[in-house]
């Protein structure tokens, strides 16, 4: 895949940006666990775009991603060839150090009972009605999936993404069941924006550190099967229709913003600064009924993902939005 680089990025950062270590290559019947929470239409359409079709994308596109993927890289590596010195740092014995080891085969587990097993960067795979669904986790301490995520402070106070990152984590434990035992994932933010003035002012919602882990239940083995079924049907059935008979995608699947209600005093100034404004229409209705006199202008919100879609060449349902 060839990359652009409109902006200039310079050459040590450009290369940075360009590398890419992603093991996973998806296909019309290959998909990863990730790529199968994303919309059936973002799925269906973005499988019909061939490379020659697909917009160059430009290097600084990348930033966040990399930026992420370094923060994962650095731990995996902490793990993988520091864990002793890191532990021992701590203040853990050392006869737990001694019994700790890295992505052990089963075998070694079998034959010392006592061994602390600690999985990192495992891939697994999994045919299921045709499908490979395929998926590989971050980290697993004691059998507890942990996940991280280097993020804006925003997602920890919006807390919106707990059925998100427990479907996450429920993919992955029905494709890692011997090695995933626990029923939660233990999500650990890395905060990029964080503040320690914000924090000082706002203790009951902004986070008081600037990293912060939060535990989101799984759902049941039974339930992530009958929900990988119920996906992968819709995925089925999407593929024979046309782009205009494929299911549109839902507000939260655009990340569309919330509607703001704007209330007009005098309805010949809509153009201008609003009186006040409501974050529901009912409130807005009420408040001028109640002064007998204006307007309520309702803004709708602002859809964010179609910008991030692979299928954004070809899917006609952007057209109709005022993309973010």
């Amino acid at each position: 895949m060839e990359l652009t680089n409109s902006t200039g990025i310079s050459l040590p950062l450009a290369v940075w940006l360009a590398n890419d270590n992603y093991d996973f290559t998806p296909g019309d019947l290959a998909i990863s666990a990730t790529s199968l929470m994303k919309p059936v239409r973002q799925i269906v359409l973005g499988n019909r775009i061939t490379d020659e079709k697909r917009q160059a994308p430009d290097v600084s596109d990348f930033l966040a991603a990399r930026l992420g993927n370094s923060i994962h890289d650095g731990i995996e590596q902490a793990w993988k060839f520091g864990y002793k010195k890191s532990l021992a740092k701590l203040g853990y014995p050392q006869d737990v150090i001694d019994r700790i080891r890295i992505n052990p085969v089963m075998s070694e587990l079998e034959d010392n009972p006592n061994t602390l097993p600690v999985w990192i960067e495992q891939r697994a795979e999994r045919e299921i009605m045709g499908f490979t669904v395929s998926g590989k986790f971050d980290l697993v301490l004691g059998g507890v999936l942990q996940d991280y995520k280097s993020t804006s402070v925003w997602s920890w106070i919006m807390g919106n993404k707990d059925k998100e990152y427990s479907l996450q984590g429920s993919l992955y434990r029905w494709l890692h069941p011997d090695k995933i035992t626990g029923d939660s994932i233990h999500i650990q933010f890395i905060f990029t924006d964080w503040s320690a003035a914000q924090a000082r002012q706002q203790p009951d919602k902004y986070p008081a550190q600037r990293v912060k882990q939060h535990i989101v239940p799984l759902m049941s083995l039974e339930e992530t099967d009958a929900w990988i079924r119920a996906k992968i049907t819709a995925i089925q059935a999407a593929t024979l229709l046309s782009e205009a008979e494929i299911p549109e995608c839902t507000d939260k699947e655009l990340w569309r913003s919330n509607s703001i209600y704007k209330y007009f005093k005098d309805p010949a100034k809509i153009n201008g600064r609003s009186t006040r404004n409501f974050p529901s229409l009912a409130e807005a209705n009420t408040f001028r009924a109640e002064k007998g006199v204006g307007t309520v202008l309702t803004v709708k919100g602002k859809v964010k993902a179609c910008g991030y879609c692979p299928a954004f060449d070809i899917c006609k349902q952007k057209d109709k939005y005022d993309l973010d």
